[in-house]
């Protein structure tokens, strides 16, 4: 070949705006406004690095950035700026690497949930509650991915990036949303969580949620009245028609005569069944290794022994939500929880006599204060124990009869 029909070699192009585009796979354009600033063409992406020596006489090659993600602007920008800590004998790409390592928020939830929440009683809900509103859980194969959890980018930003600003309106938006209860169970949740990264973790500075205003809870001081009492119970008659029912109608039977909670009948098995007793080790308040004992009167007996024995719970079921749900509705009381049943049965053994101490070993407390809530008493025991009174004052004022 004769050396008039070699082409010429292509001369290389430089960094600007108008030549990244023109730019194929395999190539590099290097910037002539700034030292070491150069974009690598690949086959789906170009990227921008900068080459620099540090004061030892070590090549660095940092990624700043993809192109479309920040624009040549930019690029020269943030170089420009590693430049000046270069010149004060500093290595930026070690800050960048730190940053790029740092952990998140939603990285501290999960190491907090490995490292002391294993044991925890509500592990399984702070779970529910994080994936609810931070982090949604990955899509099964095959599944359309759910939506983004509304505070999912607090959740991914860096501990460092947080302040006590985007904390506080996280709380004000939950509060919004979610009620203020459920606003102040995550505030204190995430106490819990930068408590925790400060030490032993030393993963962030300070508690974040400190100053934060807490809304303000009133004790709910919900009874159930004799006249829904009447209804309900007509309700449950005709509602255990269906056999589909016996098993959920026997987990509300339960918590209506035991004042137990929820969760204690859900797991309570056949093998913790001890005569008019249903003994359970692990319970909400086991931290000193206590028995739970729920006393079973002869109502709560007779609906056990009407029931299957298996080799599983008691009732067969976890919760009945939603056939109280429908329970209630009819009855013409909604606001009427699964758990104002519990306060009831607190409220009628007031009524009946028992001290604060006796309600508080049937309701398995462990603090006073935690029964003293229920010291309000419902509309029954409030009639009972105003007339009472009065019949007393009335005695008292009657004139004595001369002897």
């Amino acid at each position: 070949m004769s050396a008039t029909n070699v082409l010429p070699e292509k001369e290389p192009l430089t960094l600007s705006d108008k030549n990244i585009p023109k730019a194929f796979p395999g190539e590099e354009l290097w910037d002539t406004n700034v030292r070491g600033l150069h974009l690598r063409c690949g086959a789906t992406k170009k990227t921008f690095y900068l080459y620099y020596r540090t004061k030892a006489g070590v090549q660095r090659k940092p990624k700043l950035g993809d192109y479309g993600t920040i624009t040549l602007s930019q690029a020269r920008k943030l170089a420009g700026e590693m430049w000046v800590e270069i010149g004060a004998g500093r290595d930026p790409s070690q800050k960048m690497a730190a940053g790029r390592s740092e952990h998140t928020l939603d990285d501290l939830f999960f190491e907090c949930r490995k490292r002391i929440w294993g044991n925890k009683k509500t592990a399984g809900e702070d779970l529910r509650v994080w994936e609810k509103f931070f982090h949604a859980p990955a899509a099964e194969p095959g599944q359309k991915a759910p939506p983004k959890a509304r505070f999912h980018s607090l959740a991914m930003s860096k501990l460092s990036d947080l302040d006590f600003g985007l904390i506080a309106d996280m709380h004000v938006k939950l509060t919004e949303v979610s009620g203020p209860i459920q606003a102040n169970r995550i505030l204190a949740l995430l106490s819990t969580m930068f408590r925790f990264g400060i030490a032993p973790l030393e993963w962030c500075a300070k508690n974040l949620t400190t100053g934060v205003m807490k809304n303000p809870e009133t004790k709910r001081k919900r009874y159930k009245t004799d006249d829904e009492s009447r209804k309900i119970e007509a309700i449950f008659r005709k509602k255990a028609l269906d056999k589909h029912n016996i098993g959920s109608l026997a987990f509300l039977y339960l918590v209506i005569f035991t004042g137990a909670r929820k969760g204690e009948i859900a797991k309570a098995m056949w093998t913790d069944l001890h005569g008019n007793k249903i003994v359970l080790t692990e319970h909400k308040t086991d931290q000193d290794d206590d028995v739970r004992t729920i006393h079973l009167p002869p109502a709560a007996m007779l609906v056990i022994e009407q029931l299957p024995r298996t080799n599983g719970t008691i009732t067969g079921v976890k919760n009945p939500k939603k056939l109280w749900e429908a329970i209630r509705m009819e009855a013409g009381c909604p606001d009427l929880r699964l758990h104002d049943l519990r306060h009831s049965f607190a409220a009628s053994a007031l009524a009946n006599g028992l001290t604060l101490g006796q309600v508080g070993e049937l309701l398995g407390h462990k603090s006073y204060q935690t029964t003293k809530r229920y010291t309000h008493l419902n509309d029954k025991a409030a009639i009972i124990a105003a007339s009472s009174t009065v019949d007393s004052i009335v005695a008292s004022m009657a004139p004595t009869t001369p002897e």
